[in-house]
């Protein structure tokens, strides 16, 4: 019997479907092949480190398989330790994934991700202004948290421990590595679609579903989270930088979190001080922090603003990655 044999390889990959008219892979392969290899990543090396970890516990005697009893060591694993260190394994993973796929396999420069050197002294100024933006959006919102949406610091003094450190590091990456995905990766592979509604809206939902997981969260922390991701992509739109990005993203959680000690995408890392809701509101945000609020919303919506008059005379050109030439008169 004679088998038919199916289409070549070549032929495969070629296709329409995967490739377009100029042979290059299509913008959402690429996107989908990098979201995978992050999330298989991230959940490979977390089941490794739990792994071993309940090992280790096992011959120290803090784990009993027979009887299921744990030792005070293991909840503090459970409850202090872990978080934190998954965040940071999740954020190193998170910015490595992305940059292997630029700039090993597609052959491009960081650079076109928006990765300025930072000897370069705009790219020390946008993320200083953004830096500043952050601080003041989520200082003003944590002072009408306290006046009008029913929080309270319940902490007696300030408190610092090793622990608070660790989650400067974790918030540090978090910044980094979210801007250097959403942003930097995800807005450079849809350059080459020249659709700037789709460069804007794309990676600013992707952005939102990333945090589906995470505690406490609703709808309404969901669309502030991709008005965040807009924020964000007209921040690189107008400069071709995400460091205003990066700055903003590193001094919005740091203060809301480590500062101010009120829930961060609903993860409660501990705070200088201590920061408590009496009820839960659309002030406030409730569990997931005040990105679930629209206080958040307001003060995103203003940030529009801000950068539009920042960049006011930016002739960048970000379809283009140039600047625009200025017209002979």
């Amino acid at each position: 019997m004679n088998r038919q044999k199916g289409p070549p390889l070549s032929r495969l990959w070629n296709n329409r479907l995967v490739k377009n008219r100029f042979g290059q892979v299509r913008s959402g392969w690429i996107i989908l092949i990098a979201m995978v290899a992050y999330d298989r990543l991230s959940l490979v090396s977390s089941i490794g480190i739990i792994e071993v970890l309940r090992k280790i516990l096992i011959a120290t005697g803090d784990i009993n398989p027979a009887t299921g009893e744990v030792s005070g060591l293991v909840d503090w694993f459970n409850d202090v330790s872990l978080p934190v260190a998954f965040q940071i394994l999740t954020d190193v993973l998170m910015l490595a994934v992305p940059i292997v796929i630029w700039r090993l396999v597609m052959k491009h420069s960081v650079r076109e991700m928006g990765l300025d050197s930072l000897s370069c002294k705009q790219s020390r100024k946008d993320g200083a202004a953004g830096m500043l933006l952050g601080i003041v959006n989520c200082s003003v919102i944590f002072l009408l948290v306290l006046t009008i949406g029913k929080g309270r610091i319940v902490s007696d003094g300030i408190t610092v421990s090793g622990l608070t450190f660790w989650w400067l590091v974790a918030f540090v990456l978090v910044g980094i590595a979210e801007e250097a995905l959403n942003r930097g990766f995800l807005m450079a592979v849809l350059r080459r679609c020249r659709n700037v509604p789709v460069i804007i809206i794309v990676p600013s939902v992707i952005f939102g579903l990333l945090h589906l997981r995470n505690p406490g969260v609703t709808f309404f922390s969901f669309s502030n989270i991709v008005l965040a991701g807009i924020l964000f992509s007209y921040m690189f739109l107008r400069s071709g930088s995400i460091w205003m990005c990066i700055g903003y993203h590193i001094t919005w959680n740091i203060f809301q979190g480590v500062v101010y000690g009120m829930p961060v995408s609903g993860l409660q890392p501990p705070g200088i001080i201590t920061t408590k809701y009496m009820e839960s509101n659309l002030l406030n945000g409730g569990a997931f922090g005040i990105e679930g609020g629209i206080l958040t919303t307001i003060m995103t919506l203003l940030s529009f603003l801000f950068v539009w008059y920042y960049y006011r005379n930016s002739n960048y050109d970000f379809l283009s990655d140039k600047e625009k030439q200025e017209t002979l008169r």
